[in-house]
């Protein structure tokens, strides 16, 4: 007796939703909801791009400073200083360590940089580049579609 009952009120229920609802509406909504995420997305891809250049510039300064710092030490042995060349030699080992410590950023880095702007042109292209008649024509497809299978049901 209960499970009829409940089955009549949920039908009931589940009718008034199916009235309330609209399709194209919703689609809308949908399309709306997405146009929003674009400059989030973007704003996050322009974030990992200037971290990304920011790491190459650094990587180039310490690349040119371990070379700098290389010839340094050359140059103090080939003097016969081999106090200065000690204290080059150890400028020269705490850079190469902060150059490899920037490479591994740099390679994380470069990655999820490629993924997020392969991702993100499709996206955008998709939801701001299409004309409003084939939103409406899908709207519609999608509104017809669904009166279908209420009355099927």
């Amino acid at each position: 007796m209960w499970n009829r009952l409940s089955r009549v009120v949920r039908s009931f229920i589940g009718f008034f939703i199916s009235v309330a609802e609209n399709p194209e509406l919703i689609l809308e909504q949908n399309i709306r909801d997405m146009n929003d995420q674009v400059p989030r997305m973007n704003e996050s891809i322009a974030m990992v791009k200037a971290n990304q250049t920011l790491l190459e510039k650094e990587e180039a300064k310490y690349k040119y400073e371990v070379a700098e710092l290389t010839a340094k030490v050359r140059a103090a042995i080939q003097a016969g200083r081999d106090d200065l060349a000690g204290s080059f030699a150890t400028q020269l080992e705490s850079t190469r360590s902060a150059l490899a410590r920037t490479q591994g950023q740099l390679s994380t880095a470069k990655p999820p940089s490629k993924k997020r702007s392969t991702l993100s042109k499709p996206y955008s292209a998709a939801t701001s580049a299409k004309p409003k008649k084939p939103r409406t024509r899908f709207a519609t497809h999608a509104w017809r579609s669904s009166k279908r299978r209420c009355h099927t049901a």
